[in-house]
């Protein structure tokens, strides 16, 4: 256990999620990115640490434990069947008319004809924490993906702004710095606004795949799993049929042969105790629950974020949410020009001003919006000056008839 503690431990200092300055630096993700490759990613591993650590769930270092009356020792049947797998008599399995202590000693345990009757393998406890690490990479893989697709795009134009600057005169250098740097790109972001809806679909993409992922590795019990775990919980006690104890029962049976001292072959059958499943059984119970949650709420944000491209009515109403409780529309006039602003930006242009409104507080927002709006007039003013001021061509007649159609 202090092995695999320490082993987490030192991998962590390494990885970018648990450093301090990843939770306040700008970003064009939001909460729902971070459940995923912060949230699940994290989860997902601490699972996988819980599963190794067998002496929090048995008290022993060993996740199987085989009970048989044979010549066998005990350290070799249990190794035998960890490594072989046990499994489970379907026809045992516990219902209305089998019960407990009556027809069997445990569910999925009992007499059976090794060429008649049906048995379901129960081995893939052996590759829970395998399975439960490579997921919680995957849940991180769409951010590095997302992350080269976004190119720090919204960090390095930011700067300091997404963190409150006290200096008025600097604050107010920077703000317009970064409305002079906006005005100039316009027209450019397009595809990069298409990237990120792309990695935002990534996301989606992911946990749509780790629920099916999940199903086939658990022989396709996993789609209803959770619906039936919450059924269970329901049910009056003398009614209730465990459902978790066929996906991962706790009690399974193992046949070990060998050959005797006259050469003949020798069946050893034992009943082994799974201690690791019952938090294996827990661990999925919540997994299904939260993926299922995560899958909506990422559909929703996919959603959400192709309305900001889309839909340009939904723009001005997030304007007018973020200044609504803004400090500072209560104590000055700003003067600031939403419909302005927005006749004047792409859908590229739109996404990353979202962006960077979403990094920033309300008062440096609002003065970024200020400063966007006077620059943006000026340089419309500039142009209708030019355009008043341009000058007339002229043009002298000397007779020639062709010379003035074309003029």
């Amino acid at each position: 256990m202090a092995s695999m503690i320490g082993l987490f431990s030192s991998i962590g200092e390494h990885v970018p999620i648990f450093r301090n300055e990843k939770i306040t630096e700008p970003t064009a993700e939001g909460f729902i990115n971070r459940c995923h490759y912060r949230g699940t990613a994290i989860l997902i591993l601490g699972c996988c640490l819980l599963v190794t650590c067998t002496e929090w769930i048995s008290g022993t270092g060993s996740i199987i434990d085989c009970m048989h009356g044979g010549s066998v020792p005990d350290p070799v049947m249990n190794m035998f069947c960890y490594i072989q797998g046990t499994f489970s008599v379907p026809k045992h399995w516990r219902d209305h008319d089998t019960q407990l202590g009556t027809d069997v000693a445990h569910t999925g345990v009992g007499s059976y004809n090794p060429k008649l009757d049906f048995i379901e393998v129960k081995a893939y406890y052996q590759w829970v924490p395998f399975v439960l690490f490579l997921q919680g990479i995957m849940f991180y893989v769409p951010h590095i993906i997302y992350k080269k697709l976004e190119g720090y795009k919204v960090k390095n134009i930011i700067g300091s702004l997404n963190m409150y600057v006290l200096n008025k005169e600097n604050r107010g250098n920077q703000i317009n710095d970064l409305a002079s740097y906006f005005l100039k790109t316009r027209g450019i972001h397009d595809n990069w606004a298409l990237g990120l809806i792309f990695g935002h679909f990534l996301y989606l993409s992911n946990v749509v795949f780790q629920i099916f992922f999940t199903d086939m590795f658990l022989g396709y019990e996993f789609s209803t799993y959770g619906v039936n775990a919450a059924s269970f919980v329901g049910q009056q006690p003398e009614d209730r049929i465990d459902p978790m104890s066929k996906v991962f029962p706790r009690v399974t049976k193992c046949t070990l042969q060998k050959y005797g001292s006259s050469g003949s072959i020798q069946l050893h059958d034992s009943m082994c105790v799974l201690p690791i499943n019952i938090i294996n059984e827990k661990i999925y119970v919540f997994l299904w629950f939260w993926f299922v949650i995560l899958a909506f709420m990422t559909a929703i944000d996919l959603i959400h974020h192709m309305g900001l491209l889309g839909v340009p009515g939904v723009r001005s109403t997030i304007l007018r949410r973020k200044f609504r409780t803004a400090p500072i529309f209560k104590t000055l006039q700003l003067d600031i020009d939403m419909k302005l602003i927005l006749r004047n930006l792409s859908y590229g242009d739109w996404k990353l001003l979202f962006h960077i409104l979403r990094n920033m507080d309300s008062i440096t927002a609002a003065e970024f919006m200020q400063a966007l709006t006077l620059q943006l007039k000026d340089e419309l003013d500039s142009k209708l000056h030019e355009a008043e001021t341009l000058p007339l061509n002229t043009f002298k007649y000397n007779g020639d008839k062709e010379a003035l159609k074309e003029a």
